[in-house]
This record gives C-alpha cells, sequence and structure tokens, in this order.
C-alpha cells in the first residue's frame, strides 16, 4: 500500500499557531461578553500642540452617571474655570511611553467612583497622591494599567484624537518623564452633543 501524501497532523508549528488563534478569539469574545459599558453625558474638546506645532483635537466623552463630582470639575475647569483659571496654556508635565500622558492644574477634593478600571487606551483619571488627594492633575491611559485599578476616579474616555495622545506619549522626554518639546494644551472647552451614548471598556473596541 502506498503512502499517503497527507500528513495526519499538522507540524508543530502550524498546531501551535492555530491554538494561539482559538485562544486569542476565545479570549477576545470573553472581554467583549463581560465589558462594562459607560454613558457619555457631557463633552469637552482639548487642542494640544508640539512646539507650537497642533496635533489633533481631542473630544473626550464624560461618565457624568459614575463620576458626577469629577466630571463636574473636571468640566468646569475645561470650561469657565476657577477665577477665571482653566486647563488652556497648561502643559503637559509628564508623558511615559506605552502607559500614560498627564497634565497639570491645582485643586484638591475627595475621591468618587474607584470601580471602573483601567482596561484599556483612551480613559481618562484623576492622578492623585494617595486617597482624597485629587488635584485636578489628570491623566490618559495609551494602554491598560491593572496596577492602577481601585486607586484612581476613571470619569471618562477619548472619543476622537487618542491619536494626539499616542503622538505626546512618544515624545524625547527627561529622566523625571517631563517632556523634552513644550507640549501645552492650546484651547480647551465644551463639545456639543445632541444626545447621550454609551462606550465600552472593551480593549478590542
Amino acid at each position: 500500500m502506498s503512502k499517503s501524501r497527507f500528513r495526519h497532523r499538522p507540524p508543530s508549528g502550524v498546531a501551535l499557531l492555530c491554538v494561539l488563534k482559538f485562544s486569542t478569539v476565545f479570549i477576545q469574545g470573553w472581554i467583549q461578553a463581560h465589558a462594562a459599558t459607560y454613558k457619555v453625558t457631557s463633552q469637552v474638546y482639548m487642542d494640544l500642540t508640539i512646539d507650537g506645532v497642533p496635533t489633533e483635537r481631542m473630544v473626550i466623552g464624560l461618565f457624568g452617571e459614575e463620576a458626577p463630582k469629577t466630571v463636574e470639575n473636571f468640566r468646569h475647569i475645561c470650561t469657565t474655570g476657577i477665577d477665571g483659571i482653566t486647563y488652556k496654556g497648561s502643559r503637559i508635565h509628564r508623558a511615559i511611553n506605552k502607559f500614560m500622558i498627564q497634565g497639570f492644574w491645582f485643586w484638591y477634593f475627595e475621591d468618587e467612583n474607584l470601580n471602573i478600571n483601567h482596561s484599556r487606551s483612551g480613559l481618562i483619571a484623576m492622578a492623585n497622591r494617595g486617597p482624597n488627594t485629587n488635584g485636578c492633575q489628570f491623566y490618559i491611559t495609551t494602554m491598560p494599567a491593572p496596577w492602577l485599578n481601585g486607586k484612581h476616579t476613571i470619569f471618562g474616555k477619548v472619543i476622537d484624537g487618542q491619536g494626539a495622545v499616542h503622538k505626546v506619549e512618544q515624545q524625547k522626554t527627561d529622566s523625571d518623564d517631563f517632556p523634552v518639546p513644550k507640549i501645552i494644551v492650546e484651547d480647551c472647552g465644551d463639545f456639543p452633543m445632541t444626545d447621550t451614548y454609551t462606550v465600552s471598556d472593551d480593549p478590542y473596541e
């Protein structure tokens, strides 16, 4: 009897590739099935420049039902400001590639909802120095950051313009993660929306 020209089992490399592909699809499906959704109740925009060169506009959707006090504080600083001072003209003072970018301003208030996880890029949260020390310093994730879960109030997500965030994170920094080029919030304010909508924390979305 002549030997079959067909193999009864795929080469090990092909088998491993199939297993990895199946595992990836399974994990992705599980995450999507268990993803949480959050209602965007308002939007703001931020226009950044890097050494005077504009990036694309960032539009940030805010989770007013999840963190109402934090959202109101952030939105207020983006629009009318506190004593007339807004984020406009402030500097992005920290950029860590494959992690986050961080903007700066002074003011302190207590923690709010800490139950939203750092599951994906584009989430905006309050930086702090420990419990109840939110100082209006905000950061935007550029990848999942689960080690921050339960420590910071996430209150929104970048809806448009995540490319600007990634451009900032890739800038050269000094030993303290301070960007070498001057990265400025040139303008910020309310971004009109016709109705509320929901977004997911699914990292594959």
